[in-house]
């Protein structure tokens, strides 16, 4: 662009820009992913537990997320009572990226990506649901293995097939479990993180208490 400028006009250097803009993000992508499992294969991880809002960690997966999302309906439904979490707000944040991502790759442009965050009992849940095919019956078992990619056509977007697997690593180190299945009201598939209890942030102290 620099060296023909001349050539395009206004909208022909918009629309290169954004291109370059957006394979670049996906660029990113890819590196944060292999240098994610770099570090989860080296056991390099090392955890900056804090109390965490959920919803400001989604908030901020979803600004990442924005321009893979911008073709599809994208639904936030948490629950006003949610705990904190003493997660890696880092570390939770890419798994909530990797997940909004790997929807947007396998449903079809219009289709609505649900994010729902409920405390059942001493566990709090989220999911990450989508309209796109599901998964296949083979392919329930494998997804959070590395480097394994679903088949569904031409529709799906490159990837290094190391989003889900890193998604249950950084589960896993902070303290939670991942599930994939397909949905049960409509097609589609669902991703579904527990934390316990024991991931709860302890409740902070009525302001002017003494501590002993």
């Amino acid at each position: 662009m620099r060296q023909y400028a001349d050539l395009y006009d206004a909208a022909a250097r918009d629309e290169l820009a954004g291109t370059i803009q957006e394979e670049a993000e996906r660029l990113t992508r890819f590196v944060t992913n292999l240098l994610d499992m770099t570090r989860l294969e080296a056991g390099g991880i090392v955890l900056d537990r804090q109390p965490v809002d959920l919803g400001e960690v989604v908030g901020t997966a979803l600004q990442r997320t924005a321009p893979v999302l911008a073709e599809h309906r994208t639904v936030v439904d948490l629950a006003p009572d949610l705990p904190m979490l003493e997660l890696d707000a880092v570390l939770f944040e890419q798994v909530l990226v990797n997940l909004l991502d790997n929807a947007a790759k396998h449903a079809p442009p219009g289709s609505m990506v649900t994010l729902k965050g409920r405390r059942h009992g001493d566990t709090v849940v989220l999911t990450v649901a989508d309209e796109g095919p599901g998964l296949a019956p083979q392919d329930v078992a494998h997804v959070f293995e590395k480097f394994y990619r679903a088949n569904d056509g031409d529709r799906r977007r490159a990837g290094t097939g190391l989003g889900l697997a890193i998604c249950r690593g950084f589960v896993e180190a902070l303290g939670g479990t991942i599930e994939a299945a397909n949905r049960t009201d409509r097609p589609g598939a669902v991703f579904t993180i527990t934390f316990p209890e024991a991931t709860f942030a302890a409740a902070a102290p009525p302001e002017g208490a003494i501590l002993e």
